[in-house]
């Protein structure tokens, strides 16, 4: 037996293991409390808990069974369908007790129920719910699924919210995505013997211990943040860096222990650093290195100015002024000669000048000719003045006098923006010259008050365009200023800086030491705190909780069981549907499941196979897998001989009316003939056959009645629904109330429709009757 082997293989398992497994078996319920109470057991068997740890003796041996027992049901059918494609709201479906035929025409809504059920019951079909495009607000997809005890009760269940009920493994369902899956892919075996849920549950409560036990191991693995406390170079540090083991820890308190001595030294080192700093060598370097800064700056400062005050670049300058003011007097005599004869008022004057230049550029923007005055209109297509002038404005003296003008304005605003000032009086250079070097101190100022003065004088001639005779360059000689800076790197040299750095550095290493050390003390508990986490954490990694021994053993307990079983039936399921093409069913095992695959000479068969020997091997691998499921109490087939030939629709048939006489046999279809085949081997074998007839009508389809599909009835039938159709629309007819006109168009319908079932049963009877 399946349970001998499992128990077998239980008790050569860690005794938290046992004891889980004992929980399980014994069938009690597991509760948050017991996965703690496992946890703690695991822990404490392993050596990373205290407390007191009893291993109590577990018996095995009397467990014989561990099968669940689930109340069986028969499936009665959909009601209160809605929001599924375009399938009516609140449609429904009946199902009988053995075979159920359900017809319907392409767009009917075959497919719709199908998704449905694929969605509620075991399938490896098409599950894609889309909403009805012809509403705006679709509602979500959900119905209600009934089924029937052995005691007649009938039990209702919710999709989706009862989508994990054990009665939804009750009902398998098979359509053309399912076989292709199964032709293409491996998939999950849809059922298990109920003694290999124990592997599901004892790895669902392993995996649950094994996220408790690497979170704790996560909690307790914390990093080395002592460190940061400590921001010297110190041994001190270095042995909390290499902080591993409880020895580590025993060697830090050794060494941070304080002795007199220790304090001692330490009185004597702040003592022999605070007469070392306050010979303050570093702070007169720094003094000296500033001032040294500051006179390059000067020197940078005054290399700028001599040059623009230098006596060979003020004699172009004065030099630029004069060339302008000789263009300025060839302009006015040359150029005012042509009118000495045309007594023009202050002629050669710069308001006549203005005056014309003025009227140029307001003729200039005439973009025609005109002969006549601009201001007065008067002729002037005779008189030349006007064109005097113009030529006055154009000779080359004026050119070379409006570049010389430009140059002169580009120096004044050169001159402008120069900065004499050279040392500021509030500045440290400042009051060391004064203290130490006067004569500089005064040579700089006066420097910058000659520059100053220097620049009013030339900005004054620029602007006047007449150059001052007093106007001389100046330099001023740097010289003394390149000594004063020797002399400051001279005395930077002087200080001895390297050995009294050096003996400071000395003296604050071992400060150094005593004050990590004093740091360390306060640390002490956590630091312990930690090496006991630590050791912990070591002890913890090396306990691995494996689930590969538990998947393992439900595999190959799997291949036992049920391998061979499974491959056996597959193969009498070939035979049965003649599809003896020598496939094979390779299974492999993965955590909590084994996977199948359908292969033919190690082939896929769609790649070998007719479509219709394909759909044959699809069906005998449903058969046998629901044959195996021993919950399976109805099997849904969509379509299941679509596009086969007739003697291969014939077989499918004879397999399934006997499948009919063991379980529930659900047929979708739109194939007339196959569906007629049906019926009439179903009246042979004695079959409660029912029938159901889905129907579109508008942009609504699944409108479910049950009843033959009219199409395929015979005249008999027909005329037998006639008389039933037409006594309840005279009923209706009879009831219909003065107030609700409604009722009479809906009559009307009604009449409408039956007269037109009326004339076809008469074109059937002529065909069926006289013609055969």
């Amino acid at each position: 037996m399946i349970i001998d082997d499992i128990v077998k293989w239980i008790e050569e398992q860690p005794y938290w293991q046992q004891v889980i497994a004992k929980k399980i078996l014994d069938k009690s319920h597991i509760y948050d409390e017991d996965i703690e109470d496992f946890f703690s057991i695991f822990m404490k068997y392993n050596n990373l808990e205290h407390g007191n740890f009893n291993r109590e003796k577990i018996e095995f041996r009397n467990i014989t069974n561990t099968t669940d027992e689930h109340k069986i049901a028969n499936w009665k059918g959909l009601d209160n369908v809605i929001g599924v494609n375009a399938i009516k709201d609140n449609a429904n479906l009946v199902i009988g007790p053995q075979l159920t035929l359900i017809y319907g025409e392409n767009g009917s809504g075959k497919s719709g129920f199908t998704r449905l059920l694929n969605n509620i019951f075991i399938s490896r079909g098409d599950t894609r719910l889309l909403s009805n495009i012809f509403k705006d607000n679709p509602s979500p997809p959900s119905a209600n699924i009934n089924f029937e005890t052995n005691d007649g009760n009938i039990d209702k269940l919710y999709y989706p919210k009862d989508s994990n009920h054990p009665y939804t493994d009750h009902v398998s369902v098979f359509d053309s995505h399912s076989a292709l899956h199964d032709l293409t892919q491996e998939s999950e075996l849809s059922f298990s013997p109920t003694e290999f849920k124990f592997f599901d549950k004892l790895l669902e409560i392993v995996q649950k211990l094994k996220e408790k036990f690497e979170a704790k191991i996560n909690d307790k693995t914390l990093d080395n943040t002592f460190i940061n406390h400590f921001d010297k170079e110190t041994s001190i540090k270095r042995l909390l860096l290499n902080l591993n083991t409880k020895d580590d820890f025993d060697e830090l308190k050794i060494k941070v222990k304080l002795t007199e001595n220790d304090m001692e030294n330490h009185a004597n080192n702040n003592k022999r650093i605070s007469e070392l700093q306050s010979m303050q060598i570093f702070d007169k370097k720094q003094e000296y290195q500033n001032l040294i800064s500051i006179l390059e700056d000067v020197k940078k400062a005054i290399k700028k100015l001599n040059p623009l005050f230098s006596s060979a670049y003020l004699s172009e300058v004065k030099g630029l002024i004069e060339e302008r003011n000789h263009y300025k007097d060839v302009s006015l005599t040359e150029g005012i000669a042509q009118f000495k004869d045309e007594n023009i008022e202050k002629l050669g004057s710069k308001e006549w000048k203005d005056f014309i230049e003025s009227a140029y550029k307001y003729y200039t923007t005439i973009n025609h000719s005109v002969n006549y005055c601009i201001f007065c209109h008067q002729d002037i297509s005779n008189i030349k003045l006007i064109d005097k002038y113009w030529k006055y404005l154009k000779n080359e003296s004026e050119k070379i006098l409006a570049v010389k003008n430009n140059s002169i304005k580009k120096e004044e605003r050169r001159f402008k923006l120069i900065n004499t000032t050279i040392l500021n009086k509030d500045s440290i250079l400042s009051y060391f010259l004064k203290d130490d070097n006067i004569d500089l101190f005064n040579s700089i100022n006066q420097a910058s008050n000659n520059f100053e003065s220097l620049k009013d004088k030339v900005l004054k001639a620029l602007n006047n365009l007449q150059w001052d005779s007093q106007i001389k360059g100046y330099n001023f000689d740097y010289n003394e200023i390149e000594k004063v800076i020797n002399n400051l790197n001279n005395l930077i040299e002087d200080l001895d800086e390297d050995s009294v750095k050096k003996e400071i550095e000395e003296l604050q290493i071992k400060e150094n030491e005593f004050n990590d050390k004093l740091k360390v003390e306060k640390l002490l508990p956590k630091i312990e705190d930690f090496i006991n986490n630590k050791e912990w954490v070591d002890n913890a990694s090396k306990i691995k909780i494996n689930t590969r021994s538990i998947t393992s053993k439900q595999n190959s307990l799997f291949s036992k069981y049920v391998t061979d079983t499974y491959i056996e039936t597959f193969n009498n399921e070939c035979q049965k549907l003649n599809a003896n093409f020598s496939a094979e069913i390779k299974q492999r095992g993965r955590k909590g499941t084994t996977l199948n695959k359908l292969t033919i000479q190690e082939k896929k068969p769609i790649d070998i196979l007719s479509e219709g020997e394909q759909r044959a091997i699809a069906l005998a691998n449903f058969l046998s897998e629901t044959s195996m499921n021993k919950n399976n109490v109805c099997i849904v087939f969509d379509d299941p001989v679509s596009s086969l030939d007739h003697k291969r629709k014939e077989i499918i048939a004879d397999r399934l009316i006997d499948e009919a006489q063991q379980k529930q046999v659900v047929i979708f279809t739109h194939d007339l003939p196959f569906l007629l085949l049906m019926q009439n081997k179903s009246s042979e074998k004695q079959l409660d056959c029912r029938h159901n007839t889905l129907r579109k009508i508008k942009n609504e389809t699944g409108i479910s009645t049950n009843s033959h599909p009219w199409i395929s009835m015979t005249v008999k039938r027909r005329i037998g629904y006639l008389k039933e159709q037409l006594q309840n629309i005279t009923t209706y007819y009879n009831n219909i109330s003065s107030d609700a006109p409604e009722e009479q168009l809906e009559y009307s319908y009604k009449a409408k429709m039956w007269c037109e079932e009326l004339r076809e049963t008469w074109e059937k009877s002529i065909e069926e009757l006289l013609l055969n």
